[in-house]
């Protein structure tokens, strides 16, 4: 049997990168899968590809800022697929600035992404939960939330919110039978690490010299999914409020 089978799945910014790593391990394993992305053509791509490999999914638009904008996307996903199993809080962004060259707007942006977007996602999917008597949330971290890193201040400072996110959450989600967890990546290997070595290298960093410090180099979007499913699954049924770093290593030093 696979290891979603039967399960409805919601995966933000599922359109590229680890999202879509996640959407198309998800619906191998037999989920249904929900893909809301800011960009409507990403989430159609991940959702075509799926689809032409068997697999169940549908593509959506959403901007994780706007209360307005999530709510209609769950009443969307909810009504198509009739409950939500598991939400993946996936969609966030990053700005390499030195601190005192970062605008207000900057990091408000960022934090309107990283840290409003799972709340409001939270904030509409967990009431079906508790209808449904279970739920599963698995949150996007990051190492940067346990470990500083230079010129991602507001990045870092998101992250740790959502780790601690994560876990008052679960605390509070505990009696409605709703298991709540993060995942804390390294350093992986999309797009957003692409964007970072262009800007590392504006400042004379090559950020290549920091793979050396995760087992094996950077990590993959595969590895991310295969944590991501394993919480996502019942295998996990014991893991809760917790934020598991997967990144070979990094913050262990």
């Amino acid at each position: 049997m696979k290891r979603l089978e039967g399960k409805t799945a919601i995966v933000t910014g599922g359109g590229q990168g680890i999202g879509r790593a996640i959407s198309e391990t998800f619906a191998r394993e037999g989920a249904i899968v929900w893909i809301p992305d800011f960009f409507p053509d990403r989430a159609k791509a991940t959702a075509d590809a799926i689809q032409a490999s068997g697999g169940n999914a549908y593509a959506d638009q959403v901007d994780v800022t706007k209360e307005e904008s999530v709510q209609a996307m769950v009443d969307r996903a909810v009504k198509k697929l009739g409950r939500i199993d598991v939400l993946v809080n996936n969609a966030g962004v990053d700005i390499l600035k030195a601190m005192e060259e970062m605008t207000v707007q900057e990091f408000d942006s960022l934090f309107a992404v990283n840290v409003r977007g799972v709340f409001l996602c939270c904030k509409h999917v967990v009431p079906h939960m508790k209808k449904a008597g279970k739920g599963n949330i698995v949150n996007m971290g990051s190492s940067a939330g346990y470990i500083g890193a230079p010129f991602q201040t507001a990045y870092c400072a998101s992250k740790g919110a959502v780790h601690q996110f994560t876990k008052a959450l679960a605390v509070e989600c505990t009696s409605a039978n709703i298991r709540v967890n993060a995942i804390a990546p390294g350093g992986v290997k999309t797009s957003m690490l692409d964007y970072l070595s262009s800007e590392f290298a504006k400042k004379g960093v090559d950020i290549n010299a920091f793979s050396n410090m995760q087992l094996g180099g950077w990590a993959t979007p595969a590895d991310i999914a295969a944590m991501a499913l394993f919480l996502a699954s019942d295998e996990s049924r014991q893991v809760h409020g917790a934020a598991l770093q997967i990144d070979g290593g990094l913050t262990a030093a």
